[in-house]
């Protein structure tokens, strides 16, 4: 019996790796896209990117099996150059620290281009300071060759004025000068020359730029995506593109050209049937025809709109002289007339101009309503006025953020590895200009000039009981798992507890009457039970005992409390289980029944003149438990992950529905570490049930 315990127990843990393996697989391979389903299908690509590298995602399949496995905490204390130590808050909560030099246990963060350290004290507090000395310049002669590439780019910069291109390129050619010169410097000489020409760069940087250069984006976008004339040109400007569609995709574009077409009805009957005619198009999955009905509607589309469409592209895309232009040609009255149906239809567009500028430059925004208030009031000279006034604060942010930016890109990069406030090992980058996304859990989305550009989310592994956190919620997966499945082992326990005795009773007695009335009826209502859906019976029992009567809960609402704290709320779904359960074990207990009643032994039991009570119980009752018995532990199986539409419908907080929540989001440190406690009930059930057998069959025996 020890050897075949041991020959299970290694069967268990080499099934695990299986479908841990093929699981992880199967959730890569599955369509859909985590980042969107977690945070909302609003997020920009860059956003994405750095969603994706925090959670290690990222990176290849076979090295996120084997963190998930083996852990990353080994890997990232290699990177960081200290140890790494995870440890549990006064609230239950998991940090991960570096064990710094002193012995303390310490966190950075990045504000503005400061490394501050975060040492916690032996009394618990918590000590900051700047840390910048740990900051190591990145490769001298890869820097060299970057910054001479940034050089042209600066040179060639439409968006910077003379002075500013001067006032960069100096410090530029000192910090080009220092590089290629740097030899075998070590990093403090280093440092110490870059000091004046770098500080020349910072003074011409402006803090607020990152932020007003995300509130013109932001404002182009919205712009864009809710006039529907603008939204027409888009359309026409994606169809002449190389860009494949699917039929999704164009009935998308149809219904942002039938609210255009509606739109411009009253205004331009013709442009509109244009319109029109390539909604027809792109209904029908003809985007050659829509494309030539465009072609003739989009120039009177670009007239009406003042061409405020190319106002929406250059706030997105910085071309921030593309939208001063666009503001002055509005302003001129040889380029922009405002005939009649230009005022039917600036107005609107340039008071949701106005509004979505409101947030990010007030002046500016303040410039644009005004001007609508004067076409409305018919007052054009003041109209123009006003846009040219906002033309002016429009080139003007745009060379302060477009010297922010150059300045930036002129800096000599610096990286660190260390441990973040979000439980990573992080590689955080300064100096190098670029805006980096991060995603603050509770914050939201942040930008920097500069900041973490690699990540390893720490974790112990699945081996030392940590599967990771989850996507999903961003807490341990663990913690998750334990809750719901005690959950499920308390429904699934106390229904297992009540529908197995009670199944194999009516089922020898159905099986020992074959034939008779209460066979017959005993089939029949097991047959009636184990064919109706579990969702059908739940709804049947909430509206009887639910609704109509009212004696217990309909739903399930104790959050992560335990479930006996309202034992009401647990009989409904207990209910639901048992009926489920009880014909479908009846119908296999009778049927064993039924045939070991006719086997020869029995015959001849009874030939021998055995008592009837005595052949039952002795005799036939032990052999016909052997089907049932597999079957029950089967469906213990079930009864833990495979109960997700009962606890869908009772709202029951248990291991099935966490494991359906986690598969919609393509949760996958869920999914897989849920997989593996469904094979270990697997594989242990049928354990119990092989040990089972021996007791009652004496004749089986494992070796």
């Amino acid at each position: 019996m020890a050897k075949f315990i041991l020959r299970r127990l290694i069967l268990m843990l080499l099934t695990m790796f299986i479908v841990s393996v093929a699981v992880f697989a199967i959730t890569t391979a599955a369509p859909g896209n985590v980042a969107r389903n977690v945070l909302g299908i609003q997020i920009t690509p860059e956003q994405e990117a750095s969603f994706l590298a925090q959670n290690g995602l990222d990176k290849p399949l076979v090295e996120r099996y084997i963190s998930w496995l083996l852990g990353t905490d080994w890997r990232a204390s290699a990177q960081v150059g200290l140890t790494v130590r995870q440890i549990t808050t006064e609230d239950g909560f998991t940090e991960w620290w570096a064990v710094a030099e002193d012995g303390l246990l310490t966190r950075w963060e990045l504000v503005g281009e400061d490394l501050i350290s975060r040492k916690l004290q032996p009394d618990g507090s918590l000590i900051e300071q700047k840390d910048n000395e740990r900051w190591q310049i990145k490769d001298a002669q890869s820097e060299f060759t970057r910054l001479q590439a940034n050089k042209v780019e600066v040179q060639n910069d439409p968006q910077l004025n003379e002075a500013d291109r001067q006032a960069i390129l100096k410090p530029l050619d000192q910090i080009l000068d220092i590089l290629q010169n740097a030899g075998n410097k070590d990093q403090a000489t280093l440092l110490a020359e870059l000091t004046g020409p770098e500080s020349a760069l910072r003074e011409l940087r402006d803090e607020d730029a990152a932020r007003q250069k995300q509130d013109f984006e932001n404002a182009g976008s919205e712009l864009a995506s809710k006039n529907p004339l603008l939204q027409a040109i888009v359309v026409s400007h994606r169809l002449n593109s190389a860009e494949e569609f699917k039929q999704s995709d164009m009935q998308f574009m149809a219904g942002q050209l039938s609210r255009a077409a509606v739109k411009l009805r009253p205004v331009d009957p013709a442009t509109a049937d244009q319109i029109q005619k390539a909604y027809d198009s792109l209904k029908a999955n003809d985007d050659e025809s829509a494309r030539a009905a465009l072609e003739i509607a989009t120039p009177t589309l670009v007239h009406l709109t003042g061409n405020l469409g190319a106002l929406a592209d250059g706030l997105q895309n910085g071309d921030y002289i593309l939208a001063t232009k666009v503001l002055n040609d509005l302003s001129d009255p040889a380029i922009t007339p405002f005939d009649e149906a230009q005022m039917t239809v600036l107005p609107d567009i340039l008071q949701s101009a106005g509004g979505a500028l409101q947030e990010s430059n007030s002046e500016l925004g303040d410039a644009m309503i005004q001007a609508v208030a004067s076409l409305e009031a018919g007052q054009l000279e003041e109209a123009r006025n006003s846009l040219t006034d906002a033309a002016e604060v429009i080139s003007a942010v745009g060379q302060v953020i477009s010297r922010t930016d150059a300045a930036g890109r002129s800096l000599v990069g610096r990286s660190f590895w260390g441990i973040d406030l979000q439980n990573h090992a992080v590689r955080w980058e300064t100096g190098t200009g670029k805006d980096v996304w991060v995603f603050i859990q509770g914050t939201g989305w942040k930008a920097y000039s500069g900041g973490p550009v690699e990540y390893i989310p720490l974790q112990k592994g699945l081996l030392r009981g940590d599967p990771g956190v989850s996507l999903r919620t961003g807490r341990p997966v663990a913690d998750l798992l334990y809750i719901r499945l005690r959950n499920s082992l308390v429904l699934a326990g106390l229904a297992f507890v009540i529908v197995m005795p009670l199944a194999l009773v009516l089922g020898v007695l159905a099986g020992l009457n074959e034939g008779k009335t209460s066979d017959r009826l005993l089939s029949i209502g097991g047959m009636m039970f184990s064919v109706t859906p579990e969702f059908a019976t739940g709804i049947f029992l909430i509206l009887i005992f639910a609704f109509w009567l009212d004696l217990v809960p309909g739903a399930t609402v104790f959050g992560e409390k335990a479930p006996w704290s309202r034992p009401d709320m647990l009989i409904l779904p207990v209910m639901t289980l048992t009926l489920i359960e009880l014909g479908y074990v009846l119908r296999i207990t009778r049927a064993s029944m039924v045939e070991v009643m006719k086997a020869p032994y029995i015959r001849t039991a009874f030939l021998k003149g055995l008592p009837y009570r005595r052949i039952v119980l002795k005799h036939a009752i032990r052999n016909a438990l052997m089907a049932p018995i597999t079957i029950i532990m089967l469906h213990v199986n079930w009864l833990l992950g495979g109960i997700v539409v009962v606890e869908v419908i009772f709202g029951y907080p248990g291991l099935g529905s966490y494991l359906l929540e986690s598969a919609l989001f393509k949760d996958y440190n869920a999914i897989v570490a849920g997989s593996m406690v469904l094979v270990m009930v697997a594989v242990s059930t049928q354990l119990l049930a092989d040990i089972i057998y021996t007791f009652i069959n004496p004749r089986i025996r494992y070796s």
